[in-house]
């Protein structure tokens, strides 16, 4: 009867305090878990509701695209009849379309990326204001 468990070969004893400290390192390691998820719950807000705001721009950027492209088209028309006489083929006047889209697209590129990153639907209204002056 003098045997005791810390004596048997391959048995391993554990009490009460063993395993409190057990539960004690699996809270804390899940305390730190849920710290990291949290940062990265955060994070991932943030990102969406960047998203999320980056949308109202779109009718603004049509706005401006459409504008832009009807002051692009009534020049092309200017031009285009001043140039009848001329005899451009089809080819060289589909040329001079392109290079009037080109350069529009090139002129709007930096708004459009300015209006992308504005943060709020107030900034973006106020850019437009300012492009249009």
């Amino acid at each position: 009867y003098g045997t005791t468990i810390d004596n048997i070969p391959n048995v391993q004893a554990y009490n009460v305090d063993d395993l409190k400290a057990v539960v004690a390192k699996n809270t804390a390691m899940r305390q730190k878990e849920m710290i990291e998820a949290e940062v990265l719950l955060q994070e991932e807000k943030e990102l969406f509701i960047g998203w999320r705001e980056s949308l109202s721009a779109i009718p603004t950027i049509n706005q401006l695209q459409e504008r832009a492209n009807n002051f692009r088209e009534e020049e092309l028309n200017k031009c285009t009849r001043k140039l009848a006489n001329s005899n451009l083929s089809d080819k060289e006047l589909e040329a001079v379309e392109r290079l009037s889209r080109g350069i529009v697209n090139k002129l709007l590129h930096g708004p459009m990326a300015h209006l992308r990153k504005s943060e709020s639907v107030e900034q973006k209204q106020a850019a437009v204001k300012e492009l249009s002056s």
